[in-house]
């Protein structure tokens, strides 16, 4: 029995690192009322994303959060709505979260 409390506990804290780290692959760069920007590490999960853009739009109904993954495209400053981000950034996004149907866009680079 008591070997079994341990392997759950050991479970469990292994859990907690697992979420940590996955969280800390991303951040916020900047949020207005309805857009976010987030930047995510260039090997995030489509779980990590989806987590990320949640966290972002936390307590927004209308919400869009951006990601990215190159900081150097990520604008300095979130506009009011998405049609005011530069082509240049939305074309270098990664993925969008969208809060409101609770969904999970992943762009892809047209060749």
């Amino acid at each position: 029995m008591h070997i079994s409390a341990s392997r759950a506990l050991v479970a469990s804290l292994l859990g907690l690192i697992g979420a940590t780290s996955a969280h800390a692959a991303c951040s916020t760069k900047d949020s207005s009322e309805q857009i976010a920007l987030v930047l995510c590490s260039a090997n995030a999960d489509q779980a990590t994303l989806k987590a990320a853009g949640e966290a972002a739009c936390k307590g927004k109904q209308v919400c869009n959060a951006w990601i990215w993954d190159d900081a150097s495209k990520l604008p300095a400053k979130a506009p009011a709505l998405d049609k005011d981000l530069p082509k240049s950034a939305t074309g270098a996004a990664r993925a969008v979260w969208v809060q409101d149907s609770q969904h999970l866009m992943e762009l892809r680079k047209a060749r």
